[in-house]
């Protein structure tokens, strides 16, 4: 099936054409240098309204989860893939609803198709050569500028991803679509070598630690892999439920709290 760029740009935010609106416009490959890097968390950290550079920080590393998301689903459901090189990515960041989102821009949107021959002798150099090549410089760069660990703001990618390629199959009709998809989805998790994004361990293999789910009763939400440093910023979030700093008390205390506001709120 072709390219669905509807729902790059409507869910994953990545796009062919530059907003006139943005605040800040930015070469993604500038990314890799401290200055600019610097200069694009302390604006980033003044939209969020982080106390620190370093909730910029985590909170930029997760918007990277929207290409990831994107690679595995052209992998597992398109002919073909669009070029996500740092060269060919513009970063805008532009508020909607009063919330600064992060854009991906193509700066040439044409596609490639994937190699011939059996794909399983190609995808792990392709996945492996996206976050090698792409994912990976910037990372490390936010890490060095910020002094947020490494395997923290790589922890804030896996569960959006997760949601994203849950939310993608749910929508695909093609039942063998939807197998591929979750077949790649979990390569990319158990099977792709650490050794792509430079770490000890994939940061996609994720142990899964459950936890009531307090927006949905009766069903489990997954416990965040890393803590994204929510409660440094200065809208009055404080921790998340999934946060893995919370202890047993301070999470239900949490999940009490929640719940009562979604009461408090259906009562008005």
């Amino acid at each position: 099936m072709p390219i669905d760029y509807e729902l790059l740009e409507q869910q994953l935010g990545i796009v062919t054409k530059k907003r006139q609106d943005a605040l800040l416009t930015m070469p993604a490959a500038e990314l890799t240098d401290r200055e600019p890097m610097e200069s694009f968390l302390k604006l980033y950290r003044e939209q969020i309204k982080g106390l620190d550079i370093q909730v910029a920080a985590t909170y930029f590393a997760a918007t990277w989860r929207a290409l990831c998301t994107a690679m595995q689903y052209m992998l597992s459901a398109a002919p073909g893939r669009l070029c996500f090189s740092l060269e060919n990515l513009t970063i805008q960041v532009v508020l909607v609803n009063d919330f600064p989102w992060v854009y991906f821009v193509l700066n040439d949107p044409g596609e490639a198709p994937w190699p011939q021959g059996e794909r399983n002798a190609w995808r792990e150099n392709e996945l492996g050569g996206f976050y090698a090549e792409a994912l990976r410089p910037v990372m490390e760069n936010i890490a060095a500028v910020s002094g947020v660990p490494l395997t923290q703001l790589w922890g804030q990618i896996p569960l959006g991803v997760q949601y994203y390629i849950r939310a993608i199959a749910g929508k695909l009709e093609d039942e063998a679509l939807r197998s591929r998809l979750m077949e790649d989805y979990g390569y990319l998790a158990k099977e792709l070598p650490a050794a792509w994004f430079g770490l000890k361990r994939n940061p996609f293999n994720v142990k899964e630690v459950l936890l009531d789910d307090p927006y949905r009763p009766g069903e489990k939400t997954p416990m965040k892999p890393t803590c994204c440093l929510a409660y440094r910023t200065d809208t009055g979030h404080g921790y998340c439920y999934g946060c893995p700093k919370l202890t047993k008390q301070e999470r239900e205390a949490k999940r009490l709290e929640i719940m009562e506001k979604i009461a408090a709120s259906k009562a008005q």
